[in-house]
């Protein structure tokens, strides 16, 4: 849904940590489907801390026991930056613990927090302006499985909670339940997601103060290629690349209320809300994560580019960068 959300996002995407789990308090209530990279809720999306072939493949394994602690900071927290005519970017942390059984059963909890005071602009010309806190808190649970060698999966659902009070689009919706398959082909791994959301829209819609039920549907193709290189400082580190295309569609109900709703006389808000009902391509997204990798800790920066196919209002991007970097510690356990 980042919207990773969407994405994800997963928080997130495949080869870096994975960053899922939400919170949700007053009103207005702004979901974002699943574009950002954070809403994929996959517990697959962690980093390795060994070079050695077996004990990648045990990492990777959906029967390994372990705890991920991580701390991410991220240079934009908006959906898609479409926050208004003027919007300024909102920087933010994002705390994660993830428990992964041997089962392949995991559970995740993670929040938001704003850095900075958050201002934009309206289109009545008045400044709003959000001070920094925590905004959304998430909790996800799911379970990861292998067939055979090359395919691997992930049976999800993430439970979002927002501080509706606060003037921002969300990454996640209330409820999302997701299904993603992948094949490694040896050169390539390449995957399909899929996503179905449901929250109640609260806002006024013509006029009238509405809180009506909507839902979404996503669908993502991602393919990505993963490589290392070992012994890059001693012989226990290791740089881990997984460079990501992943090609997001499906509706997008609930924030085509939210902009109508924002914004009563843009008519491309009107437009975009007009045709959020049916499902379109909607993003193209190129993520570059960089792992490095030493005993039990792992160290991410990434890049991701983001191209849009609709504008939401009249002075909406149609692409946008952001930002990210991650440290995590894994917790093993050999029962």
């Amino acid at each position: 849904m980042r919207e990773g959300y969407h994405i994800f996002r997963r928080f997130f995407c495949d080869g870096f940590l994975l960053t899922i789990a939400f919170l949700a308090i007053g009103e207005p209530s702004y979901s974002s489907g699943l574009i950002n990279n954070k809403i994929k809720i996959d517990s697959s999306a962690v980093t390795l801390d060994s070079t050695d072939s077996a004990k990648i493949a045990e990492k990777k394994s959906a029967k390994t026991r372990y705890i991920d602690v991580s701390l991410e900071y991220g240079s934009n927290f908006t959906y898609r930056n479409q926050i208004g005519p003027t919007a300024y970017d909102a920087p933010y942390l994002f705390p994660t613990v993830l428990y992964h059984d041997k089962t392949g059963l995991w559970a995740s909890v993670s929040a938001y927090r704003l850095i900075n005071p958050y201002k934009q602009t309206q289109a009545d010309g008045t400044v709003t302006t959000t001070a920094p806190t925590w905004i959304e808190a998430d909790f996800s649970a799911g379970w990861d499985f292998n067939i055979g060698d090359k395919n691997d999966g992930t049976l999800s659902y993430l439970y979002s909670r927002f501080d509706r009070n606060i003037q921002l689009v969300k990454e996640a919706p209330g409820n999302t339940f997701e299904g993603y398959f992948a094949h490694d082909f040896n050169l390539i791994k390449s995957g399909l997601r899929g996503d179905y959301t449901y929250e109640n829209f609260t806002g006024v819609l013509n006029g009238k103060r509405v809180n009506v039920p909507v839902t979404d549907y996503y669908a993502s193709w991602e393919t990505s290629r993963e490589f290392y290189i070992d012994g890059v400082f001693s012989h226990s580190d290791y740089f881990e690349f997984e460079p990501m295309f992943t090609l997001l569609a499906g509706t997008d109900n609930f924030i085509g209320k939210f902009i109508v709703a924002r914004y009563p006389t843009s008519k491309q808000a009107a437009h975009y809300a007009g045709i959020a009902s049916q499902f379109l391509i909607q993003e193209f997204i190129f993520d570059i994560p960089a792992a490095y990798n030493i005993g039990n800790f792992t160290f991410t920066p990434s890049f991701e580019y983001t191209i849009l196919t609709q504008k939401a209002t009249e002075t909406s991007p149609t692409s946008f960068p952001i930002y990210r970097f991650s440290a995590a510690y894994r917790f093993n356990f050999s029962k």
